[in-house]
């Protein structure tokens, strides 16, 4: 690649050269936020990840005219959305999987001037092992918190909020949060776009939930099939359910009709019996007792369905018809 231009220097070209090859080694390039990442955990996640994927800092308009040398589609565009301090990463991974691997990667870090609390703040109450000094009326003053000498330390009285989720943190608090030992933010890359082999991901789709999506997975597989089975669909999901109804259905029939099937003949003496108990009531002016079930009629229940599922089977159709 030759880049036009007298001022233009050998660093430059050699670093736009270097994207160049990284572009046509890896499969996937992702755009991640690392302003609030420390260099120590920035260098901790590299070595971690090395081998799977790159990790390099570079500046956009570099970026852009490496992407745009590559020829690659859609990695102008891509390169267009670059923003703030961007770590770009280089990998043939699943860039959906890989956004899950940071984020499991995340760990606690001490709050910085100007950082927004991501939940509320909680000083637990007990010793903080700092000895008695200036920092008693400090922790009074910017962490509202409470405190007490005891055993030559400064113990803290109750558990105290400090800050509240979205509230900013400012210099003197960062301060003091740090000396107390309390890491509030949560330092991780800041995965915000991918782009694999021609196609832009955006954030949304980078962190999607799983479970979410497997619910609305399942949710739509039983709304599918019930409208199957209201529409009298045959497949081989709706055939079981809709013969069990059919046979549901001819034996309500039968009961209704002047016909007799011997093999419903426990179910014409339960039908007669309870009409019985209907007219003796209305007669006699009488309540119809609903005996509590007993163990023993729970599971002679739990046999009846058995035997129930033994009877909407296909064959107690022939018995009716046949």
């Amino acid at each position: 690649m030759v880049l036009q231009g007298r001022h233009i220097s050998k660093a430059k070209i050699q670093e736009v050269g270097r994207i160049q090859n990284l572009i046509n080694e890896f499969n996937s390039v992702g755009l991640a936020r690392i302003e609030k990442v420390p260099a120590k955990a920035l260098h901790s996640l590299r070595d971690t990840l090395r081998g799977d994927v790159v990790i390099t800092v570079s500046k956009k308009k570099l970026v852009q005219r490496a992407f745009d040398a590559s020829k690659k589609p859609n990695l102008v565009e891509f390169a267009d959305q670059i923003e703030g301090i961007t770590a770009l990463l280089f990998t043939n991974m699943n860039p959906i999987k890989l956004a899950q691997y940071l984020e499991s990667k995340a760990v606690k870090g001490p709050a910085k001037p100007g950082d927004v609390a991501p939940d509320d703040i909680v000083v637990k109450a007990g010793d903080t092992k700092l000895a008695p000094g200036p920092i008693i009326s400090e922790l009074n003053q910017y962490l509202k918190v409470p405190t007490m000498i005891k055993g030559g330390t400064i113990h803290i009285r109750t558990d105290t909020v400090t800050h509240h989720k979205g509230d900013i943190i400012n210099e003197k608090q960062a301060q003091l949060l740090t000396r107390l030992g309390i890491e509030p933010m949560t330092i991780k890359l800041d995965f915000y776009s991918a782009w694999e082999n021609g196609e832009i991901l955006p954030e949304e789709v980078l962190h999607l939930d799983e479970e979410e999506i497997m619910g609305n997975v399942r949710l739509a597989a039983s709304q599918a099939l019930n409208l199957a089975l209201s529409l009298n669909i045959i497949t081989n999901e709706t055939i079981t359910p809709m013969i069990q109804k059919a046979a549901r259905d001819a034996i309500g029939l039968a009961l209704e009709l002047p016909i007799f099937v011997p093999e419903l003949l426990d179910q014409y003496l339960a039908k007669a019996t309870r009409q019985a108990t209907v007219v003796n009531a209305a007669a006699f002016g009488l309540e119809i007792a609903q005996p509590a079930p007993s163990e023993e009629d729970s599971s002679k229940k739990e046999e009846v369905e058995e035997e129930k599922k033994e009877d909407d089977e296909p064959a107690g159709l022939g018995s009716l018809f046949g």
